[in-house]
């Protein structure tokens, strides 16, 4: 399996691309399943803005420099971002694209990984990183009455809510100009 593996996914793989630079990974291979779990956990607790939790953990306490961390924020967020990859499979598939190819560091990862990243996955949904595509709009257009000395106006207003894949609707309530600005921001 373990030759299979790495011919099967070459196929779709850059041989120039690499997400975690080869010397954070040694530095992530020499380190033991505890570390790389507190390592992890740093990362997760750095990346959801939890830095004064109960679990909070110091540069002694994890014993890695910054660009191990910084590689271990970058496999977390990644395959938070990407979610739905929850097969052991699936996951050494990501790990190997990011270019993480030793095995052994692999296997070490994906349970560490299980155990952070649905709270990364959370707050991703939250703060809309997860990508999601606008697959349906309704709208209404509607007019404010607005009165002054001068006179009135009929002022349009439209109401919009924009479905989109994985998330609930979106509700808005927009004038002429912010309907323009969510138009072409929609159109980038």
């Amino acid at each position: 399996m373990a030759g299979g593996f790495a011919s099967d996914t070459a196929a779709f793989l850059d041989a120039d691309t690499r997400v975690v630079p080869h010397r954070a990974l040694e530095h992530l291979s020499s380190l033991s399943a505890a570390s790389l779990q507190a390592l992890a956990s740093a990362a997760a607790a750095e990346l959801i803005g939890n830095s004064c939790s109960g679990n909070t953990y110091t540069e002694q306490q994890i014993s890695v420099d910054n660009e191990a961390l910084a590689a271990m924020s970058a496999i977390v967020v990644t395959l938070a971002r990407d979610g739905g990859v929850r097969t052991p499979v699936d996951q050494r598939q990501q790990l190997y694209a990011l270019g993480v190819e030793d095995e052994d560091l692999q296997m070490k990862l994906i349970p560490v990984l299980a155990s952070v990243v649905p709270s990364v996955e959370r707050v991703l949904q939250n703060t809309s990183f997860d990508f999601a595509h606008v697959v349906d709009v309704n709208w209404r257009l509607d007019y404010v009455l607005r009165s002054s000395s001068a006179g009135s106006v009929h002022e349009p207003l439209y109401f919009v809510q924009l479905n989109c894949s994985h998330l609930s609707p979106v509700t808005r309530w927009l004038s002429i100009r912010k309907k323009k600005n969510l138009y072409n921001g929609l159109h980038r």
